[in-house]
């Protein structure tokens, strides 16, 4: 079911004092967080959950034409900015999270479901990225993987100086670090695609919030803390399991790489088992915080969380399918 124009300009008339008041403080909030990520660049994670949002609620707004004002200024203004600080390679990641955004925004405005939303506005963003970078360092010496593992040493490098200024000197890495390297690379597209999925669904969660403040009129969605994985994605996870059993080390990697992405869509569902047993027990607000920070920064608790997900299509944590068995009252 399409969804009209929920907010903003009518046929006929330009948009009003207070849209374009949203617009100009969408661009510049969007242009924020990108001078954020160039020159503070541990705030990467940030900037994939805050970048998309402005477009996000942007275009559901006020859709086409106007609300492609937002993340088309922001490309406009980020672009010329990386031209005169000569930082290109930040720019694409700019305009992947600004895409993002418009993505989300488009599809929400369609009223597709929020698995739909998310899945295509994730699949395409990861797809022009990975084809920008094809295109890119296609001819880079030691190939692409040599080029992407080079890339890791200097984003790692950075990270570490940044947080850790003591484990590093120069460019040097630990030897410990420095061994991963090459295994990194070749699962970063699963990586990429996992993070973009999550940064998606939260950038999603967040802009949904917003506008209900607004009073935006919201897709009729179940509430966040219902939703489920299709049950038929289990088996794609199942069959890249027995990929990383096979003595052939493109199939291992291949395997690892869908076993990631996957699995940060179960991750996205232990969450919300997590969230609802939250809201169930009433816990207060500083606990349900410190919960989600541990489920996000400790890798044994997020894989506790990610297996929670995978496994609630046999076990209905919830009771979901209890309750829709169910005959409702006529």
């Amino acid at each position: 079911m399409s969804m009209e124009t929920r907010q903003g300009n009518t046929t006929g008339q330009g948009p009003g004092r207070t849209a374009m008041g949203d617009l100009l403080a969408g661009i510049g909030l969007s242009v924020a967080m990108f001078l954020a990520l160039l020159f503070i660049p541990i705030t990467g994670v940030a900037a994939g959950m805050i970048v998309p949002m402005p477009s996000l609620i942007s275009v559901y707004r006020f859709g086409n034409p106007l609300g492609y004002v937002v993340p088309g200024g922001s490309a406009v203004v980020g672009g010329t900015l990386s031209l005169l600080l000569k930082t290109p390679q930040s720019v694409t990641y700019f305009f992947e999270l600004l895409l993002l955004g418009t993505l989300l925004g488009a599809g929400m405005r369609k009223g597709w479901s929020v698995t739909r939303v998310v899945a295509e506005a994730a699949v395409k963003v990861f797809a022009f990225g990975s084809l920008v970078f094809w295109l890119v360092h296609r001819h880079a010496d030691g190939g692409l993987w040599g080029h992407l593992e080079s890339r890791l040493r200097d984003f790692i490098v950075s990270f570490l100086e940044q947080a850790h200024p003591e484990t590093v000197s120069g460019a040097a890495l630990p030897e410990a670090v420095d061994a991963w390297i090459a295994l990194l690379a070749r699962l970063f597209p699963g990586v990429a695609m996992g993070t973009t999925i999550v940064c998606a669904w939260l950038s999603l969660y967040l802009s949904r919030k917003v506008l209900a403040r607004r009073g935006v009129p919201l897709p009729p969605w179940a509430p966040w803390v219902l939703w489920s994985a299709p049950e038929h994605l289990v088996w794609a996870v199942i069959a890249a399991g027995f990929l990383m059993l096979v003595s052939s080390v493109g199939a291992k990697i291949i395997g690892a790489n869908v076993v990631i992405a996957l699995g940060a869509v179960y991750l996205l569902q232990g969450l919300a088992i997590t969230a609802y047993y939250f809201g169930r027990w009433r816990l207060p607000s500083l606990v349900q915080a410190f919960g989600y920070t541990l489920i996000f920064l400790q890798q044994f608790v997020s894989l506790a969380v990610a297996l929670m997900g995978f496994f609630d299509t046999w076990f209905d944590f919830r009771r979901l399918k209890k309750k829709a068995d169910v005959p409702s009252a006529s």
